[in-house]
């Protein structure tokens, strides 16, 4: 598989991802698939493939703004932000990574279309918040991608998930220890979540979680998720990191949590 040097897409650049193996690229497509809990199988059988084409060659264009003029599509079709950030985005992102799997797509195009899928999701979801409506929030939850994680995307359908569910989300990425120990000193969380793609950032994960239960004064409930959990080597994950649960399934990490999903508030 060749990359293409120099290749930019926006602010993206693929060279900030140089260092990503093979293995780890499909883990950025396929992560956005493992951190979008117990998916509605109608749902699924019901998306529309000419949709989904027409996502995948905008993913794959020269244009950058191929993405862009897809929207009347969508609303012809009659698909909605929710199921635009659920179902569509995560389908194409895993079609990215079967593509990368099977050599059909070169690492710079793989990782453009997921920089891209990201740009639409927050698109979609950037009206989503927990107390718009003045309605008490379920529960808040910081959102943690480690540090050294090449993966976001995964970690933004789950947050849009939680926030359309009423559950307030403070999202970091590749936090530092000194950084987290001060959000904790500031705001009280009812909830931690970590979202991880390697085995080899487990050893992150247990210093996060340590860290986590140290600074918290509550005795903050901890889940782990993500596409780690799709790469059977047998380990126990939620031995070696310490979280009280390790699931990708999002309604049973926020019942794990203690959290309860009143409604939705989304602000239109």
């Amino acid at each position: 598989m060749v990359s293409e040097p120099g290749m930019q897409d926006g602010n993206f650049s693929v060279d900030g991802l140089r260092g990503l193996s093979g293995v780890g690229i499909t883990r950025l497509a396929t992560d956005a698939m493992a951190r979008v809990a117990a998916r509605d199988s109608a749902a699924c059988a019901a998306l529309k493939e000419p949709v989904v084409a027409a996502m995948m060659a905008a993913a794959g264009a020269r244009d950058p703004g191929a993405m862009d003029r897809l929207w009347s599509d969508f609303r012809r079709s009659k698909i909605s932000d929710r199921m635009l950030a659920d179902h569509y985005i995560p389908e194409v992102a895993r079609r990215l990574g079967r593509k990368w799997e099977d050599d059909t797509a070169s690492f710079a195009e793989v990782s453009i279309g997921s920089a891209r899928l990201q740009t639409l999701l927050h698109e979609v979801s950037k009206g989503w918040v927990a107390g718009g409506t003045g309605a008490p929030a379920a529960g808040t939850v910081l959102m943690i991608v480690p540090m050294g994680e090449q993966h976001t995307l995964g970690a933004v359908v789950a947050t849009g998930w939680l926030r359309r569910n009423g559950v307030s989300v403070c999202l970091r990425i590749a936090p530092t220890q000194a950084e987290l120990a001060a959000i904790l000193a500031q705001r009280r969380f009812d909830g931690a979540m970590i979202s991880v793609a390697c085995h080899e950032k487990l050893e992150t994960c247990t210093g996060l979680v340590k860290t986590l239960r140290e600074d918290s004064s509550a005795g903050l409930r901890i889940a782990l998720g993500g596409a780690i959990l799709e790469l059977q080597r047998g380990e126990d994950v939620s031995a070696v990191s310490g979280a009280d649960i390790v699931t990708n399934d999002l309604p049973k990490a926020v019942e794990a949590l203690g959290l309860t999903a009143r409604r939705t508030l989304m602000a239109v």
